[in-house]
């Protein structure tokens, strides 16, 4: 349906007489009392363009900011999602009636007509007539569009919704650039060795699945807690995610029997390799078009999305939009979560959740009470704005193209409070995200940069947060200044000694170190919170990193090996003998069993050679 185009005279005669005098009083000399001349009155002043030049005149900057960007972008129109997100300090014309919207308004009665609400005239002051906007176009210059700069320092604690905070609210940073490739490898070696369990329709990780597998991921999960506080999947952020993206790669499926996941030929390729950005922008283009999973069903409190009124929109659909998104933050520089909305609303970026005209998602204990169309909370915010806080955290961060800003959720700035019949005290866990930062990665990934540089931290700056003794102590002088993330690492290579102490562990340092973890990353760790240089930690302790280091590199695994097994022992030891087999099969024992290996790289080969000589290999 195409929009209402209303003209001057049409519009004015709309009005009553008391409405008309209301915006004849911007007008000098005696106002008329008879509507046709009032009518008159105001539609000579506005065709005139001497009068409308002084009415613009007599606006304010941000007022001509709001009529330049309604006349040359919306013809007119004030777009109630773009120009507020553009400019958030412009307040609404106001407008002698809001009969528009069928509610009777007083605020003419109130306050005296300004040249901004009279040139909002129509729609309840939400349209410029059309002979109006011929004018303004000559005198208005074309708006800008809206930059996102960015900032050298994180956003900032929220202020607390009521006010009586002692403390503001820790700030969390997740630098996740340099995890990414650590925790896709662990995801890809735990499917292999068969640890990742998923529903059978849902194909979603189960509790104990993500438990083990947030163990064995370079810094656990973006918050500190055990994996023992995970109390259902849904707690979990990070490894869910990963649990995710493998599958949606195309990298893991799950098995025809069973709820466990198992790699496919090309998630078979990538064992033994060093992951690289190369294979991230893969399972990030592969993410972006599957449907495996609607990122807004991780946010528990809206309710309906699986009713029969709700028509929800795909979610490799939704996702169309995030490139542009991203890639209009700059590279390095920290972006508000506030500023980055305001950028995609005033783009028109959002989104679309819902393909109905109405919404059939609510909150709280009754539709009826919590409908989101009536609940008193801008609807963007609430459903768009949740949705993107998921995405951008779960996904576009674990996949590390985006660094992260955030707090707990109880301590964001969202006010649930006027949600009718809602008593949690946050809407999700992702309400705590504050700020993003593109990482190169993320530029990389995005076809912002041709090749991608790795991040180089300079952390010279930061107060020590640990002292490394020389007995392999390592004690937290400030553990509310240890990030999440890295009081992870810590314990997952150092035993507890006592409240904050740590002894580094040979055990857990090797387990970690096969698990995937590079060795250099624990002494990274202790020399920049400890505000040394690595060469400068304790000797005993040089010593004893540079032997961890000598055991966990004098055994290399350089491939797979596929066993082949049969009751005649003589049978395999003929075929190993065989001049087309002899060059690439082994003849071994497990205890007193022969066995054939063949290197995993050769195993088609073997197959082909093994049927001409008469024998199909076969699993029991």
């Amino acid at each position: 349906m195409q929009p209402v185009t209303w003209r001057l005279r049409d519009c004015l005669s709309s009005f009553t007489v008391d409405q008309l005098k209301w915006y004849a009083a911007l007008f000098p000399g005696e106002t008329p009392q008879r509507k046709g001349e009032l009518v008159d009155r105001i539609e000579e002043r506005l065709r005139n363009p001497s009068e409308v030049r002084r009415l613009w005149a007599a606006l304010s900057p941000i007022e001509q900011h709001v009529v330049a960007e309604a006349v040359h972008g919306f013809n007119g129109r004030y777009d109630a999602e773009v120009i507020p997100a553009k400019y958030p300090s412009a307040a609404p014309p106001n407008s002698a009636s809001s009969s528009y919207y069928g509610v009777y308004s007083s605020r003419h009665q109130q306050q005296p007509a300004t040249p901004y609400d009279l040139l909002f005239l129509a729609e309840g002051g939400r349209l410029i007539p059309a002979e109006v906007v011929v004018t303004l176009k000559a005198l208005a210059p074309r708006p800008a569009p809206m930059v996102i700069r960015g900032r050298d320092s994180a956003p900032s604690a929220p202020t607390s919704r009521s006010g009586s905070q002692k403390e503001p609210p820790r700030v969390f940073l997740a630098e996740t650039e340099r995890s990414v490739f650590h925790d896709l490898t662990a995801t890809l070696d735990s499917v292999e060795r068969s640890e990742v369990r998923v529903g059978a329709t849902t194909r979603l990780p189960t509790l104990a699945t993500l438990r083990e597998l947030r163990a064995q991921l370079l810094a656990g999960d973006y918050f500190g807690e055990d994996a023992d506080a995970y109390e259902r999947a849904d707690d979990a952020i990070r490894p869910f995610a990963l649990v995710v993206l493998v599958q949606a790669a195309g990298w893991a499926a799950p098995r025809s029997r069973g709820g466990r996941l198992e790699l496919t030929t090309s998630g078979r390729a990538l064992l033994g390799r060093a992951l690289g950005a190369v294979e991230v922008r893969q399972a990030w283009e592969r993410w972006l078009k599957s449907d495996l999973l609607d990122e807004l069903s991780r946010v528990r409190a809206i309710k309906g999305q699986q009713s029969r009124s709700a028509r929800l929109t795909k979610p490799s659909v939704r996702r169309d939009a995030l490139a542009a998104i991203l890639g209009a933050c700059p590279v390095g520089r920290w972006v508000g979560l506030d500023e980055l909305f305001r950028y995609v609303r005033a783009h028109h970026l959002g989104p679309t959740i819902e393909r109905s005209e109405h919404s059939a998602l609510y909150v709280g204990w009754s539709m009826e009470a919590g409908w989101l169309e009536y609940v008193g909370i801008d609807y963007w915010d609430l459903v768009v704005g949740t949705y993107l806080r998921a995405v951008l955290w779960e996904y576009v961060a674990t996949l590390g193209l985006i660094d992260i800003a955030y707090t707990y959720p109880e301590d964001s700035a969202r006010d649930v409070d006027r949600l009718y019949g809602f008593e949690e005290e946050y809407l999700s866990r992702y309400d705590g995200l504050l700020g993003v930062r593109l990482t190169p990665l993320g530029a990389y990934v995005l076809g912002l940069a041709g090749e991608y540089r790795p991040t180089i931290v300079n952390r010279s700056q930061e107060a020590p947060s640990l002292r490394v003794l020389p007995n392999l102590d390592v004690v937290v002088l400030d553990m509310a200044a240890l990030p999440p993330a890295d009081r992870a690492l810590l314990e997952r290579f150092g035993t507890p000694q006592s409240q904050g102490v740590y002894r580094l562990d040979r055990g857990r340092i090797l387990e970690a170190a096969a698990q995937g973890m590079p060795l250099e990353r624990v002494q990274e760790l202790l020399g920049q919170k400890s505000g040394v240089a690595a060469e400068v930690l304790p000797h005993t302790v040089r010593v004893f990193l540079a032997d961890v280091h000598r055991r966990a590199s004098a055994i290399r695994e350089t491939g797979r090996m596929v066993l082949l097994e049969s009751d005649d022992a003589y049978l395999l030891a003929e075929l190993a003998n065989k001049p087309s087999l002899r060059a690439f099969v082994s003849l071994a024992y497990i205890g007193d069993a022969p066995v054939l290996l063949v290197p995993e790289a050769h195993q088609t080969r073997a197959r082909r050679e093994l049927l001409k000589l008469g024998y199909a290999p076969r699993r029991p």
